[in-house]
């Protein structure tokens, strides 16, 4: 197995196993100090969670889209839309700052040979600074809820994980508390590692993003440091923080991690069968006139009209326009769209990366509608 070493290594060099994933999810991490080195971290939490109070109710206002060709009748007011996004498809998108992300999932890369990176949450990281502010950090974590991590581990992880033995995970102590430590890529767990007294005593391991925060939140853990050598472009996630992420998120993360993959023909396809079974989003805006309650859509340029669908409740946040995040069901969805026939489709997680699902591709969805119907 692949150790690290103190020689300065090229971008050819593997510094550690690449484990598969699911061979290498761990119910009950053992912990492991590491050397004080890694203690320059300062992991102090500054991150506000009050934007997670109360989000993710089951139950929700019955919410109708309006008819934009009809005129409301004053005994049966129509739902008013919140304010429209930018439009889906825009010929030349301007630069965009955390929370926000370019449309299109960045190209894959592996900035150490045979190990990918979790590109999206490596480049969010980029734009961290000191004095980040709650907004910019809730971005990173919004764009780490896809794909994978890695995770340090104190001696050999493929022997650990062959015995049956839970994964020996590096931690880095403050007074009483301990934070695990995650990383984006391979190069951030070489400049981490290259901290130790014993680069050689320690391995590398990838694992999915949900079982990391898992691990988080049923340790004894205070938060999880992610990209700890690489500061300012490293954030610290409280424990409480990402229980509730967990808590709102799909498992699997299906819709996510199809948006955030490098689009191929079948992509819209794809995505739109996993609407299909998975729950999903909507932004929600209370303070239209009368008290009427809208779901947020957007419109092409050429009057086509797309139902804004969010794959976690972080993606209506970052859009920053004071919507709720509501949660919406398939039936939901084929209901809205069987009864909106000029509803061109939907566009999913618009904050970016972002996808644009037209009807033709909602068939899966559509189907659930007329199951019930009969």
């Amino acid at each position: 197995m692949a150790l690290f070493s103190r020689r300065k290594k090229s971008a050819d060099d593997v510094v550690a196993d690449h484990t598969e994933t699911e061979e290498s999810v761990v119910d009950a991490p053992d912990v492991a100090e590491t050397p004080s080195e890694a203690a320059e971290v300062t992991p102090t939490i500054g991150i506000s969670v009050q934007a997670f109070r109360g989000v993710g109710a089951q139950a929700g206002p019955e919410v109708e889209l309006p008819d934009p060709d009809a005129a409301p009748a004053a005994s049966a007011p129509t739902a008013a839309p919140a304010p429209a996004a930018p439009a889906p498809a825009p010929v030349a998108e301007p630069e965009r700052k955390l929370p926000l992300a370019p449309a299109l999932p960045p190209e894959q890369t592996e900035t150490v040979a045979g190990m990918k990176d979790n590109v999206l949450l490596r480049e969010s990281l980029k734009e961290v600074e000191q004095g980040a502010t709650n907004e910019q950090l809730l971005g990173v974590l919004r764009q780490a809820l896809q794909g994978h991590m890695y995770i340090r581990v104190n001696g050999d992880a493929r022997a650990q994980i062959s015995e049956g033995k839970p994964l020996a995970v590096a931690v880095v102590r403050d007074g009483e508390r301990q934070f695990m430590l995650a990383f984006s890529s391979a190069a951030a767990v070489r400049d981490s590692v290259q901290l130790e007294k014993d680069p050689t005593a320690t391995s590398a391991v990838a694992q999915p993003v949900t079982s990391v925060l898992q691990q988080v939140v049923s340790g004894d853990f205070a938060g999880l440091i992610v990209d700890n050598a690489s500061a300012p472009h490293r954030v610290v996630f409280p424990t409480e923080l990402l229980q509730k992420a967990l808590e709102q998120a799909d498992v699997d993360m299906t819709v996510k991690s199809l948006i955030a993959a490098p689009r191929e023909q079948d992509s819209a396809s794809k995505v739109g069968e996993a609407l299909a079974t998975k729950r999903m989003w909507v932004a929600v805006n209370e303070g239209n006139p009368g008290g009427q309650v809208g779901i947020a859509e957007a419109q092409t340029p050429d009057g086509k009209r797309f139902l804004q669908l969010f794959s976690h409740p972080l993606e209506v946040l970052a859009l920053g326009r004071g919507d709720r995040p509501l949660p919406f069901e398939p039936l939901q969805l084929a209901k809205i769209l069987s009864s909106h026939v000029d509803m061109a489709g939907v566009i999913i997680d618009p904050a970016g990366p972002s996808i644009v699902v037209e009807r033709e591709a909602l068939t899966s969805v559509l189907i659930l509608a007329i199951d019930i119907d009969d």
